[in-house]
């Protein structure tokens, strides 16, 4: 695979699963099999990118990582799954069981994961952090 031949508006985003190759290893001169990275192409913008939108083979399991697709950061300070996503600037808590966004203007509901406030507004991204741990810690 070429990356030259692809032009500016096409996209690439690593693979959930690499194919193995088999090739010789020059030390033991056997036989031995290798992980290879493989990419998916596309031309959804990182701004575009959702959840919503996340490649899927046909039996609807996922091509790609959610966190390559809409390029979480990941916040190893916090102590819990959460990470700041380019594609829309928002703070992501999540866990094996849910995953949940939250950014400056949204409305926290009473009955979210992790809310012991009760219904508020999210002020700034310090906020949208607080809450994202939150939730992360309660749904994990």
């Amino acid at each position: 695979m070429k990356f030259k031949d692809y032009n500016e508006k096409t996209f690439m985003v690593k693979k959930l699963r690499g194919k193995k190759v088999k090739d010789l290893n020059p030390d033991t001169i056997r036989m031995k099999t290798y992980k290879r990275t493989d990419y998916v192409k596309t031309d959804i913008p990182m701004e575009r990118r959702t959840l919503k939108n996340l490649p899927r083979y046909a039996d609807k399991k996922p091509k790609v990582h959610f966190r390559d697709w809409i390029g979480l950061k990941m916040d190893h300070k916090a102590g819990c799954s959460v990470g700041k996503a380019e594609s829309d600037g928002k703070w992501y808590g999540y866990s094996h069981r849910a995953i949940a966004g939250f950014g400056v203007g949204d409305v926290v509901k009473a009955d979210t994961c992790g809310n012991t406030k009760g219904e508020y507004t999210i002020k700034n991204d310090i906020e949208a952090r607080q809450t994202a741990i939150n939730f992360a810690k309660d749904v994990s």
